[in-house]
């Protein structure tokens, strides 16, 4: 079996990961408050996806995470493969908004490391507390796009790349279709980020510290 076949196999199965999920999270009856109902469905979904894999990938080792700043919420290392799932959720009132991964460090410490990544994401209405739909995909299939650089949708002060919005979601719109595509998306935010802050810092600084700063920068460019 090869990732490709892997990744078939696995997505065969998300129509039991959201109908066994949506079950459990109704007899769990009314969901928490918005601002812990992220822990609560990731304590209810994560047992239940951990099941259906133990019994499709026989012989497999499954983890799930015990503390929730911990990545991935559920790992599965099967026959010489690793594989992350993650349980994601957002009020339905206004596009997701979670972390997802940081530009930084998501090349060596996501895409290096795992051999695919799937998130399953719940909307849900903070309103009436009701759940509402819930998607599995890959995980790069739910990052959204950035608009003013054609690279994958981050948040500026830190890098951390963001979801879809909710229509693209409910549309099955996905903009980074392979890997190779989404390590583009990828790097086209870096080099648009590091631009941006640049541009941001020089124009904060004073007179003098504008000409230190060329005179750092031709001698680091000197030493290239």
């Amino acid at each position: 079996m090869d990732s490709q076949e892997l990744d078939a196999k696995i997505m065969s199965l998300k129509k039991t990961f959201v109908q066994k999920v949506t079950e459990a999270i109704k007899n769990e009856g009314k969901l928490h408050s918005y601002l812990v109902v992220w822990n609560q469905l990731q304590n209810i979904a994560s047992p239940v996806i951990a099941k259906i894999l133990e019994n499709d990938f026989k012989g497999s080792k499954i983890i799930i995470a015990k503390s929730k700043s911990t990545y991935p919420d559920i790992k599965m290392d099967w026959n010489g493969f690793t594989i992350a799932i993650d349980i994601k959720s957002n009020e339905s009132c206004k596009n997701p908004w979670y972390d997802i991964a940081r530009l930084d460090t998501i090349v060596e410490t996501r895409l290096e490391k795992y051999d695919e990544e799937y998130d399953l994401v719940v909307k849900y209405d903070s309103k009436t507390n009701k759940l509402l739909k819930i998607f599995f995909e890959p995980m790069r299939y739910t990052v959204g796009i950035r608009g003013d650089c054609g690279g994958v949708k981050f948040r500026p002060y830190d890098g951390k790349l963001r979801p879809k919005t909710w229509e693209e979601f409910d549309k099955g719109v996905i903009f980074w279709k392979t890997k190779k595509d989404f390590l583009k998306g990828i790097e086209i935010s870096k080099k648009y980020r590091r631009r941006c802050l640049a541009k941001k810092w020089v124009g904060e600084m004073t007179g003098n510290e504008k000409a230190s700063f060329r005179k750092i920068f031709k001698c680091i460019f000197s030493l290239l």
